[in-house]
């Protein structure tokens, strides 16, 4: 019986969507049809299917949710869209380090919602991606967590905190101690901004880069096999700007912030 509710639920895409028509407010059967584009002998079948397993009822001339599939559609909804965040870009999640996001976070990835992945093209194989930079420009403020170093960084950051973006950036000790060797200059005149604003985290970050602005949020990840490519998930969603906001914020509570002196 379990394996067969199961299979009523997921097996078919008209039942999931009358289901998640259903869930908003009951519906006689022409509304049914037109909102689900859908023929008369197509519904019905689904109809009598979700009936006797007493998933919905019928009464006064319309179809709704009985109490407990009223139950059971709002418990599968979290399911349906973390389903659609993980098969929109499988491949990429399959070969990934999805552990690397923190427990709290991953529990909550399908707030990242509509997703693009962002492959560079060969010549820009270590710069910000095109889309990315374009956005950022558009952006009022940008927080980033990084725990790799990129030259492309430090060249952008300091553009953007010129124009007057708020730029906050987490990064690594074995990060900072990179910029202190090798772009101390440039990272001296970012700490000195008004908008430059540097952490350091005080443990591990696993994850490549995690990056939120007013406009998206961006997430790159190491491959299983912990190689880094500069390919990026991201997402508009209000629901992922959210989540990134929270990914920045689980970081910065175990930052230090850096200083002149401190370079």
């Amino acid at each position: 019986m379990k394996s067969e509710l199961l299979g009523t639920l997921f097996l078919s895409e008209k039942r999931k969507d009358l289901l998640l028509l259903l869930v908003k407010k009951p519906r006689d059967i022409d509304e049914i049809k037109d909102i689900l584009d859908v023929n008369s002998s197509a519904i019905m079948t689904q109809i009598k299917i979700l009936l006797s397993h007493g998933l919905i009822v019928y009464d006064d001339d319309v179809y709704k949710l009985s109490g407990m599939g009223r139950v059971i559609v709002k418990k599968m909804q979290p399911l349906l869209d973390v389903l659609s965040v993980y098969t929109d870009n499988k491949n990429y999640w399959e070969n990934h380090n999805l552990n690397a996001i923190p427990s709290c976070l991953l529990e909550r990835i399908e707030e990242m919602g509509n997703c693009e992945l962002l492959e560079p093209s060969l010549n820009r194989m270590y710069e910000l991606p095109e889309k990315m930079v374009e956005y950022l420009n558009q952006s009022t403020y940008v927080h980033e967590v990084s725990s790799y170093f990129s030259p492309a960084y430090p060249k952008v950051y300091i553009e953007l905190a010129k124009k007057g973006v708020d730029v906050s950036v987490i990064i690594t000790k074995p990060v900072f101690e990179r910029l202190q060797n090798d772009y101390q200059e440039e990272t001296r005149e970012f700490v000195n901004m008004e908008c430059g604003n540097l952490f350091v985290f005080g443990d591990k970050i696993e994850i490549a880069s995690g990056t939120v602005t007013d406009k998206f949020t961006a997430i790159s990840l190491f491959y299983n096999t912990g190689i880094y490519h500069n390919h990026v998930i991201m997402s508009f969603d209000n629901s992922a700007l959210k989540w990134g906001e929270d990914l920045f914020r689980y970081y910065l509570n175990n930052s230090t912030p850096i200083t002149d002196k401190d370079i």
